[in-house]
């Protein structure tokens, strides 16, 4: 990334010092402009090329730059051994696994993690069984969830953790076994 940054950033100077340096030329001798323009519509194709793949390097550095900013989200702490980052998608894989392990009844977890001055913010999105209790579910879910946070992953604030219900999956009624014993009478 550091090295494309570096070849995007020396394109992009080379042109702006060439561009200046036309518009000094053009200001200081007005007839150099007819020159030019004579110049501009005899290589018209190559300089349209050239242009293209400007705009296009600067399109994809764009791109990755956002992609990578997105990748980077992390915390960071001390500690007395040295700076240690751990990145926003690595906790909430962890969130994810410990929720779906250790909580019966969750079918699906999402989790999305977002720093905010006030501290981390957690978005929990649950696919549930039927049958549950739903408010005491998502009770444990809240507090499995800060405890890992600030106890196992060293989270000092943790602004938020909410949880969203997407869907509630009917329990099963009854298994082909339970059927079939109703079926045949007992003696």
């Amino acid at each position: 990334m550091r090295v494309w940054t570096k070849i995007v950033n020396g394109i992009y100077i080379l042109m702006g010092v060439i561009l200046s340096i036309s518009l000094l030329c053009f200001w200081a001798k007005p007839e150099l402009s007819k020159t030019y323009i004579n110049f501009l519509s005899a290589n018209l194709s190559k300089i349209g090329i050239i242009s293209m793949v400007v705009v296009l390097v600067g399109i994809l550095w764009i791109v990755n730059w956002i992609d990578n900013t997105i990748k980077m989200r992390a915390i960071s702490f001390e500690n007395p051994g040295g700076k240690v980052k751990i990145s926003l998608s690595a906790i909430e894989e962890f969130i994810t696994s410990r929720i779906s392990t250790q909580t019966s009844g969750v079918k699906d977890v999402k989790v999305k993690t977002s720093i905010s001055p006030k501290g981390l913010e957690t978005f929990i999105t649950l696919k549930l069984e039927g049958g549950l209790n739903i408010p005491d579910t998502c009770a444990n879910v809240q507090e499995l969830t800060k405890s890992y946070l600030q106890n196992v992953v060293g989270v000092e604030r943790v602004s938020s953790i909410q949880v969203y219900v997407s869907n509630i999956i009917p329990e099963e009624s009854q298994t082909e076994e339970e059927v079939e014993e109703e079926k045949t009478p007992e003696d």
